[in-house]
């Protein structure tokens, strides 16, 4: 399975775990039946819908940089993280290291999707100095995580620099989107006279333009 079908097939799964959820909840209520079993049942389902949000990012990386081994790793961590969580919800498992490696697992995969993701989208040249920072401050937020949930420091300086470092990946996170926007505004208006784009192949169905923007090229027969 190469990485579109899989993304697909992940796109499936988490739009079929949703509608289950959904269906779940909806049941519970119109019964007033909402106990135990709904909640280990909700659980579940909930979690195998974020394991396959944070998967399908993973597939998109693999599609769109050909990072293969970083995105294996990525949906490994996520599918990890998903069997310990639904493992420890209805083996009901009390020990605190064994929730302390779940939320490991779950940390180290939320920051694979989410850094993967800020590395995704083609931005112009001035831009790309985000491709490095956004990766390093989510992996540095998700070292800090680990070292709190272990509780390996409790030092208030230690707290007041991952509090700082939070702060930079949010805004990093939020002005991907506004580099998109700026710099397709600024590639328009330096090209508003030529509406001809040249186009380089950099491999299977990803091509490069002379500002080093990189675009999917689709079949027809895809659209």
């Amino acid at each position: 399975m190469n990485s579109r079908e899989l993304k697909r097939t992940l796109l499936k799964v988490f739009i079929g775990f949703l509608s289950l959820t959904a269906a779940i909840a909806i049941l519970s209520v119109l019964t007033g039946e909402f106990g135990e079993f709904q909640v280990k049942v909700l659980a579940t389902t909930m979690t195998i819908s974020a394991a396959s949000i944070c998967s399908m990012s993973c597939a998109a990386f693999i599609e769109i940089r050909r990072k293969k081994v970083l995105g294996a790793v990525g949906i490994g961590f996520a599918c990890v993280a998903a069997c310990l969580v639904i493992g420890g919800v209805w083996g009901e498992f009390s020990d605190q290291d064994y929730w302390r490696t779940t939320g490991s697992c779950i940390v180290v995969a939320v920051a694979f999707a989410h850094g993967f993701l800020l590395v995704l989208p083609s931005l112009a040249p001035a831009y790309r100095w985000i491709f490095l920072a956004g990766p390093v401050c989510i992996g540095l937020l998700g070292i800090q995580i680990l070292l709190v949930l272990w509780e390996v420091t409790d030092s208030d300086l230690f707290f007041r620099a991952a509090t700082v470092n939070s702060i930079l990946v949010v805004l990093l996170t939020l002005v991907v989107p506004i580099f998109m926007r700026i710099g397709g505004s600024r590639s328009m208006s330096a090209t508003e006279s030529d509406t001809s784009i040249r186009l380089t192949r950099r491999y299977s169905d990803v091509f490069v333009d002379g500002d080093g923007a990189l675009y999917r090229v689709i079949p027809e027969s895809e659209w």
